[in-house]
Order: C-alpha cells, then sequence, then structure tokens
C-alpha cells in the first residue's frame, strides 16, 4: 500500500503543488470513488486511479516510441528549434523525459524516449553493439562493389574509421543500412566519403525495436512489455 500523494510522485507526471491541486479539486478518483485526501492508502497492482476520468499508469519509468519528423531536433530544450519533447502529447509528458541517442534535425523516424537514465546508458555504451537500422535514399546509384566497401568500414574525411556495417540495397538510389555506432552524421559522412549524397534517411530499427509502421510523423505510443523488455536487458 502506498500513499495516494507519493504514487503521483513517483509517476511523475504531476509537480508536487499540481498533485495537492487535482485532489483538493476532487479531480481524482479510486475505482469510481472521489479521494480527497492525499494520504490515502492505494494498492498500485490493483486499485485503478483517474484524473478527471483518465486512468493514471503509476509506472516507475516510461519508455515511448516517437516517429521524429523533420525539422525536429532530438533534444529536451532548445532556444530555437521544436525539439522531440514540445511535439509530445500532453498525456506523455512527464518530468526526466530524454531521448535515446539523437538523430539529426533533418532525419525522420524512430525516437526512443525515456526517464530511465540507467538503461539509456546501458542502450547507448559501444559495449553492446545495439544495431541501429535506417533506410536511406541518394543521389546516384550504389553499386554492389560500393556497399561492400562500405559494409567493411570506411575513411572519412577526418581520418575516422568506421566500423564494419551492414547494407542492403533495396534499388539503385535506396537501401537500408545497420550501423553499431552512432558518430556525427556518420551515414551522410559514409556516402559523401563514397561521392555519394544522401537525399532520405529515416531510422526504422533501434536495439531490436521496429518503428511502428501505424505511426505517422509526429505520432508516439509506450512500447509494448516485449520492447520494453529489448531496451532494459
Amino acid at each position: 500500500m502506498e500513499r495516494l500523494d507519493k504514487a503521483f510522485s513517483s509517476c511523475k507526471l504531476y509537480t508536487r503543488s499540481e498533485i495537492a491541486k487535482i485532489i483538493k479539486q476532487r479531480r481524482v478518483t479510486v475505482n469510481g470513488e472521489v479521494v480527497v485526501k492525499p494520504e490515502f492508502k492505494i494498492d498500485l497492482s490493483h486499485d485503478i486511479v483517474c484524473v478527471d476520468g483518465e486512468r493514471i499508469d503509476f509506472k516507475k519509468y516510461a519508455y515511448i516510441m516517437l516517429n521524429k519528423p523533420y525539422g525536429v531536433v532530438s533534444s529536451t530544450d532548445d532556444g530555437r528549434d521544436t525539439t522531440v519533447i514540445d511535439i509530445l502529447p500532453t498525456e506523455f509528458k512527464r518530468e526526466g523525459l530524454f531521448p535515446v541517442g539523437r538523430l539529426d534535425k533533418d532525419t525522420v523516424g524512430l525516437v526512443i524516449l525515456t526517464d530511465d537514465g540507467l538503461s539509456a546508458h546501458k542502450r547507448l555504451s559501444p559495449k553492446t553493439h545495439a544495431e541501429k537500422v535506417y533506410y536511406f535514399e541518394v543521389a546516384d546509384p550504389v553499386l554492389n562493389e560500393t556497399a561492400k566497401e562500405i559494409e567493411k568500414g570506411v575513411l572519412l574525411k577526418d581520418g575516422y574509421l568506421t566500423k564494419p556495417c551492414k547494407v542492403k540495397l533495396i534499388s539503385d538510389n535506396s537501401g537500408e543500412i545497420t550501423l553499431t555506432e552512432g558518430k556525427y552524421h556518420e551515414i551522410k559522412r559514409i556516402f559523401g566519403a563514397k561521392g555519394n549524397k544522401i537525399t532520405y534517411l529515416k531510422r526504422i530499427e533501434f536495439a531490436g525495436i521496429k518503428l511502428d509502421d501505424n505511426l505517422k510523423e509526429g505520432e508516439c505510443r509506450y512500447l509494448t512489455e516485449e520492447e520494453e523488455n529489448l531496451f532494459i536487458k
């Protein structure tokens, strides 16, 4: 059993002052009954708690899949551009959310947002070799020979040799590339080193979690239990 106000604090959906306010305003129900005492005890495994009729999920951490649109930056705060946090619907926002890794402003697709710092750190650590899959389109045709060269590693203009990766060509000017590292503008620089130019880039998978085809750009949903397990393993 846990106090109602402490349960709200743990889920990070409201500040302390907001919690006191919504309880006082009789907006909180437990199993259909209005509760006005912050110290009211609830059973998180059985009781149904709602605010304004909407059920509250008291999970310790949130794991959100977002289909990031073009022009949005993978940041929690930016004085100039719209961020992935800015475009989240109100019901998904909670204190401490951040994007796991970054997508360029002009790259679209899968972004995972969470407030679970430990699991995010593990997913991003080079030691885990988490695979990131991108769909790409390029200005000029890609030869099979060039794709094989990219897979072995490419020497970039700054002298960095990229790690081996996988390339699957879909057409002359499109395909999928799978990386286990995330250097700055890496895919653009890889193809640039081969005399080509990325014209469209979309992340479609991260650490085994695939972008939901039903999510339009700008839309989001919570990870399924199976996807959560892939993320936190």
